[in-house]
């Protein structure tokens, strides 16, 4: 089974989100259940899910975050925003990173960690501090230091999983390896470990849980990680991830693929009717609705689509919502172009009334 998704990397550095993009975009995420394979099967044949995870760069001044449906602009599941941990956070961040928080499920990469002014845990405390009383920005994975090749400065190797409670060295693309904690690094993590359930206990809705947490603690790393992706779905936890360069993607990846989202749409879309976005580069996301060659409108522009590809680029004749595709229109569509069978943009009729 295949699952698609999108994540916006929102930065003020435009540079550093396209490679923050094109890493996501090149990475494919594997998961194998138990029961996935046969006894009899093949083994050289791989059984499980994937999930495509396609990303786009979203500008502040082209797409207006504080608008209710600029997501389905991005055609965007959630926004990953970058922070330079050397450069600091700057006004324009701010007002972004609470724009979005305030509308969208958010999360924060905080990278430049190779730096001599870098500070992860300062930069993170920065960012509890801008955000309201509502959205709790707590880290789930810290950056590990190891000496550079030159001896002269440290640099990350690798990080520590704060939710699965294990060290991670290398790129997990390719091989690395995994450490359990000692109890040194517990002595050194207590904060970060505390301000995570205590941001859980604050956040859920199941009242049970949170007497079972007070008093004996979180049970299993299991229910933590589910009690943080609903959180984060409902807006109000802001997972914070420590990326430098390839290091720390993989963790980005494995909880923004496993977050189960609503999407919104505009309240004058019926179910049977074509809602999709253009993501850029010929791709497409579909919302609603099924999209097959034929004539369509791009925010009350004309346009044609001529052929659909699946990402493999294969041929298909059309494509259903909850797909990322590949296609082909007369004119090109720019990134944020909204695809639909009406004239007049729903957004912006509801956007009005939002």
């Amino acid at each position: 089974m295949s699952i698609n998704a999108s994540i916006a990397v929102l930065a003020t550095d435009s540079a550093f989100a396209q490679t923050v993009s094109q890493w996501i975009g090149g990475t494919r995420r594997f998961k194998l259940p138990a029961s996935a394979a046969p006894n009899n099967a093949d083994p050289s044949i791989t059984f499980g899910e994937i999930v495509n995870l396609v990303t786009m760069v979203a500008q502040p001044d082209v797409f207006n975050p504080a608008q209710l449906g600029s997501f389905l602009a991005w055609g965007a599941d959630i926004a990953l925003l970058t922070v330079d941990s050397a450069s600091g956070i700057d006004g324009t961040t701010i007002q972004l990173a609470q724009e979005v928080a305030h509308h969208h499920p958010l999360m924060v990469a905080i990278t430049g960690l190779n730096a001599a002014t870098a500070n992860f845990d300062e930069t993170l405390a920065v960012l509890s501090r801008v955000m309201d009383s509502r959205h709790h920005a707590v880290a789930l994975t810290l950056p590990i230091m190891r000496e550079s090749e030159t001896g002269n400065d440290s640099e990350v190797g690798g990080i520590l999983d704060l939710v699965d409670l294990e060290i991670r060295l290398g790129d997990l693309r390719n091989s690395a390896s995994t450490h359990a904690l000692e109890q040194a690094h517990f002595d050194l993590i207590d904060s970060h470990l505390e301000a995570l359930t205590t941001a859980v206990v604050v956040t859920s809705t199941d009242d049970n849980l949170v007497h079972e947490i007070l008093t004996h603690g979180v049970h299993s790393n299991d229910q933590l990680r589910a009690e943080l992706l609903s959180a984060t779905v409902r807006r109000e936890i802001i997972p914070v991830f420590a990326v430098e360069d390839s290091i720390g993607i993989a963790e980005v990846i494995d909880f923004a693929a496993d977050l189960e989202l609503e999407v919104w749409l505009p309240s004058r879309v019926l179910p049977h009717d074509l809602l999709a976005t253009s993501l850029g580069e010929g791709l497409a996301r579909v919302w609603r609705g099924e999209i097959t060659t034929g004539q369509y409108f791009a925010d009350s522009a004309s346009v044609h689509v001529t052929a659909i590809h699946e990402l493999s680029g294969k041929t298909r004749s059309h494509a259903h919502a909850g797909e990322i595709v590949r296609i082909q229109t007369k004119p090109e569509l720019d990134a944020g172009r909204l695809i639909s069978e009406m004239k007049s943009s729903p957004l912006v009729i509801d956007h009005a009334s939002a």
